[in-house]
């Protein structure tokens, strides 16, 4: 079984929905390259600016001044089936993953044993989420069109007057649409070939500033004030065409949606590392709740061909405008690391969250239907992230593993993501050079439109993989 209302995508009304609250709830963590070589697997180990955004403690391990940069080439690939037609599409992404800054001020004599021995503050931005894909679907559909799906939201709508300016309205001034004595109808129903395009872009870029504390090299806090910024852009079309000549006035028609989020929120983190032994490290995190107030901004456009007197018609929706507010679930990280002295590490982290208590919230919107699916239809996610490093002077090799549960509830839809990582790099005493590649992975269904029917949903089940490859240059002072 699988997800029925909360994988539609486009509804030609752009609300703001569950899906919505789960792109900006889920965190694929970003930052340097030799955090995401250890499959993101930092939290007992600390060192490395992109624990700022997972374990604040890790800035604690600091003994010295430190700044970084990581810029990264991204390669997405999406291979779909639509009533068993297969397509395949891919898009490539330059960005800058990490930059940042550590300031390391010993407080303590580095003679005496005891006491406190750093205070360590760092700023900069992290990347995460990377919303960069295109991908289409292809296929005939005998059982239902596109149109029957706006000829039953026309009737619910009732009379022109109430028509949605974003889909059935524009399906009736493109003549795609009629009305008589018993409603609105359309020309084709069903037996057309069906197209879908989409491509997003975008990501949610953290800035921290945190500030940790080292006692006695045994005990490492931390805290992080987060400002993360989303930025989401989608632009998806949706053609059908009476290829095989059964209509007398539909010929085809055309449906492209155009959305961009962008905003702004703020969170805290929390974290804690002890040392236990030489070997033994244990971690712990908590992160708040995000606070985002987002903005959409959103048009459409729809044309027809008919076997009229004019060859096309196109109309356009107005620009629509919703200013809206978002609060993403608790997080809370688990970690065990093992040191051994110069010749390696490994990290097991293991993080929990639970998106049914996310929350959609407007002053013009009461959200209660959409905060209704999303108790119903999320789950509790259980993260697990493993890596580690061994050193072949004067290389450092690393590989990780990091496993992404469902986060929607049993059978509904399987949506669990891996990553595969691996990376080495060059550690001198005044600068660092390292290089990561991950491999990403996971599918998922797509509903093209939703139909009140009995037949086969029009479904796409999507297999997503990308690469993406790091390279982090740092210098201590």
């Amino acid at each position: 079984m699988t997800l029925m209302i909360s994988l539609i995508g486009f509804s030609g009304a752009f609300a703001q929905n569950e899906m919505d609250a789960l792109r900006y709830s889920q965190t694929l963590y970003g930052g340097t390259a030799r955090f995401m070589a250890m499959g993101g697997s930092f939290g007992a180990l600390g060192g490395d600016f992109s624990t700022l955004s997972v374990n604040p403690a890790g800035i604690g391990i600091y003994r010295s001044s430190e700044i970084s940069i990581t810029p990264s080439l991204s390669y997405s690939k999406v291979e779909s089936r639509y009533f068993s037609n297969f397509e395949d599409d891919m898009k490539y992404n330059f960005n800058f993953n990490n930059f940042g800054v550590v300031f390391s001020f010993p407080v303590g004599s580095q003679i005496e044993e005891g006491g406190w021995q750093f205070v360590n503050v760092g700023l900069g931005i992290n990347r995460h989420n990377n919303f960069n894909d295109r991908w289409i679907a292809r296929g005939f559909n005998a059982h239902s069109s596109k149109m029957a799906s706006l000829v039953q939201q026309a009737n619910m709508e009732g009379q022109v007057n109430n028509l949605d300016p974003f889909s059935t309205k524009l399906a009736w001034e493109t003549w795609l649409l009629g009305e008589d004595e018993q409603g609105f109808f359309a020309d084709m129903l069903d037996n057309v070939d069906q197209y879908h395009e989409s491509s997003t872009s975008g990501s949610i870029r953290e800035f921290v500033l945190s500030m940790g504390a080292n006692y006695n090299d045994r005990l490492y806090l931390g805290a992080t004030v987060g400002f993360p910024s989303v930025s989401f852009e989608e632009r998806s079309t949706f053609e059908e065409k009476d290829t095989q000549g059964l209509n007398e006035v539909f010929n085809s028609m055309s449906f492209t949606n155009r959305l961009k989020t962008s905003g702004s929120g703020y969170n805290f983190k929390l974290g804690a590392i002890v040392r236990i032994t030489d070997i033994i490290r244990v971690g712990g995190a908590f992160h708040s709740p995000t606070f985002y107030d987002l903005k959409d901004r959103y048009n459409a456009t729809m044309r027809s061909d008919l076997n009229l007197d004019y060859d096309s018609r196109v109309a356009s929706s107005p620009e629509g405008r919703f200013d809206y507010e978002l609060n993403t679930p608790l997080r809370a990280i688990g970690s065990l690391g093992l040191v051994f002295g110069k010749n390696g590490l490994v990290n097991i982290d293991y993080e929990y969250t639970d998106y049914t208590t996310a929350r959609l919230r407007s002053t013009n919107y009461s959200f209660s239907e959409e905060n209704r699916i999303i108790r119903e239809s999320f789950n509790q996610q259980h993260n697990i992230r493993v890596g580690g490093e061994v050193r072949i002077s004067p290389v450092i090799l690393r590989g990780g593993y990091g496993y992404y549960s469902n986060p929607y509830k049993s059978g509904v839809n399987d949506a669990a993501r891996s990553v595969i990582s691996a990376g080495f790099g060059i550690r001198e005493s005044n600068y660092f050079l390292d290089f990561a590649y991950n491999y990403t992975f996971y599918s998922e269904d797509y509903y093209l439109y939703f139909l009140d029917t009995d037949g086969p949903l029009p479904m796409a089940e999507r297999d997503f993989s990308s690469s993406t490859f790091r390279v982090s240059i740092g210098w201590r002072f």
